[in-house]
């Protein structure tokens, strides 16, 4: 038997920095729009993963978006 099955690679995060939303989503839309110049359907892209990190980014969009709703207007903002 010369097909083995391996298991996928574990990643398990060593440290993590705090993001605001807005930074989050500017990175994960770099990422996307640098990962879509890079690869086509004829290439094999992975339309799974792509698919997955549009949903991530339009959900922040819309945490970002009711959190602006939420925030108070104070006197030095008017």
């Amino acid at each position: 038997m010369d097909d083995i099955a391996h298991p996928p690679v574990r990643l398990q995060a060593n440290s993590s920095t705090p993001l605001s939303l807005k930074v989050a989503q500017a990175r994960i839309d770099e990422f996307l729009n640098d990962f879509r110049s890079r690869s086509s359907p004829s290439k094999g892209g992975d339309a799974t993963m792509t698919a997955q990190l549009d949903k991530l980014s339009k959900a922040l969009k819309e945490q970002r978006a009711r959190g602006r709703k939420k925030l108070p207007v104070t006197g030095s903002e008017q």
